[in-house]
């Protein structure tokens, strides 16, 4: 037998600058671990390099791809997320008697994300003006109350409801409340709602003067006109009112047109919680609550919401055992897909820029 050789035999002579011959190390060991280094590790080296350049370059081109497609788009602000909304549910509540509970209830609500609107009159922004300032740290509205509250006598000298008063008369009571909202938080509300929910063409002669522009006090009852905001036109200028939702079943005529409500509810509380507590039955208030909502969420469309303004007043707010009312109408509402709560300021903003809502 011939002597076994360990390499082919090659028809010219070997160059010095070839690579030397493989030898096929122990098992275990990786053959590159025993190329010498020399020119193959220059190669090594630069293919090492190579393979370095071409992944940086590829990701590169992916952060410059990904940021191509989204050049010029935004993070979705909170208005944007409201527009798409199928319903907008609006918990407001107007102060009238100095409640310690205020705040409390506007953190417990907090924590669920859910935004208040308080409805502040004069006097009580001038007593509690630390309140004010707390509650719009948490994110709250505060819109203008007028003289609404028992101490309004002692603080304007007229207590009550505006409609009926000289233009004049009206304006200097709503300039007092803008003006005690200002000096407690540092900022002017544009947005108003009567005592008593009271309002004639005075009071928006008023308000125009006074630089607002929005108000919630109308509860529209007729089919076609609930649970979108309208506007409407006072001396050339325009106000957007923001209706307080109500429940209502009419009789219709033969011919489809509506003739009379046979049940009607408007959710201020003073007509749907007050009669249920004072007769021992609060788990109807929270049925009327939902029985409301439903009817708002079945007429909303994605997109084209309907919003539905929930008033509360004191009587019921400062009393903590009747918060589960609200809080389990808030847990309610928010199972349903398409529900955003907001303030009635970021309604107002979503109709300034030209949102569209659905009126039934």
């Amino acid at each position: 037998m011939g002597r076994r050789r360990d390499n082919p035999p090659t028809s010219a002579a070997a160059s010095p600058d070839d690579d030397p011959p493989f030898h096929p190390g122990p098992q275990g060991v990786s053959p590159i671990a025993r190329v010498p280094f020399g020119h193959s590790g220059t190669i090594a080296a630069k293919t090492t390099l190579i393979l370095a350049l071409a992944i940086a370059a590829s990701a590169t081109a992916g952060v410059a791809l990904y940021h191509l497609y989204h050049a010029g788009k935004r993070p979705e602000s909170r208005l944007d997320r409201l527009s798409h909304a199928r319903c907008i549910v609006v918990i407001s509540e107007d102060l009238c008697g100095g409640s310690r509970y205020t705040v409390q209830l506007a953190e417990r609500l907090r924590r669920k994300g859910v935004p208040m609107t308080f409805a502040v009159p004069a006097w009580e922004a001038y007593a509690y003006p630390d309140r004010m300032r707390k509650l719009r740290e948490l994110g709250c509205d505060l819109i203008n109350h007028a003289n609404d509250g028992g101490a309004s006598y002692a603080f304007l000298g007229h207590p009550g409801k505006l409609a009926g008063l000289p233009e004049e008369e009206q304006r200097k009571i709503i300039h007092t409340a803008q003006e005690q909202i200002r000096k407690a938080t540092g900022f002017r509300p544009d947005a108003y709602r009567a005592p008593g929910l009271a309002i004639d063409e005075n009071t928006y002669r008023a308000l125009i003067r006074e630089g607002i522009w929005i108000d919630s006090s109308k509860i529209f009852t007729h089919p076609g006109t609930r649970g979108a905001p309208r506007w409407i036109k006072v001396d050339g200028h325009r106000i957007l009112e923001i209706p307080i939702a109500c429940y209502t079943e009419w009789e219709y005529d033969r011919h489809g047109r509506p003739v009379r409500p046979k049940f009607l509810c408007s959710f201020a509380d003073d007509l749907f919680v007050q009669p249920k507590i004072r007769s021992h039955q609060p788990e109807r208030a929270l049925e009327n609550l939902k029985r409301g909502f439903d009817q708002y969420y079945r007429h909303g469309r994605p997109g084209r919401p309907t919003v539905f303004v929930v008033l509360f007043h004191e009587h019921i707010t400062a009393n903590p055992k009747y918060w589960w009312i609200i809080l389990e109408f808030v847990d309610y509402a928010r199972r349903h897909p398409g529900v955003e709560f907001a303030t009635i300021d970021e309604v107002a903003q979503l109709a300034k820029r030209g949102q569209r809502f659905t009126a039934f």
